[in-house]
């Protein structure tokens, strides 16, 4: 069974519309298939895959993932 064609597909990650031309990729984790609609999107969820696929709040968890990737850019 395929989400395609629904139209009703959001990012995993952000919420922002995934179907169509707006949809950049997707991943399966733990036999679930995850829209994804950026390369930023792509490369959070696959930082910590099972905490956006358990649901938590994605917005909390994107804050924390960004914060944790500024610390390492600023020591360059």
């Amino acid at each position: 069974m395929s989400d395609e064609g629904t139209g009703g597909e959001v990012c995993a990650v952000c919420g922002k519309p995934a179907e169509g031309e707006r949809g950049f990729s997707h991943l399966y984790h733990g036999g679930r298939r995850f829209p994804l609609c950026c390369p930023m999107c792509l490369q959070l969820f696959q930082r910590a895959p099972d905490r956006f696929a358990r649901g938590e709040n994605p917005k909390t968890l994107v804050e924390e993932l960004l914060d944790e990737l500024k610390w390492r850019d600023s020591g360059r």
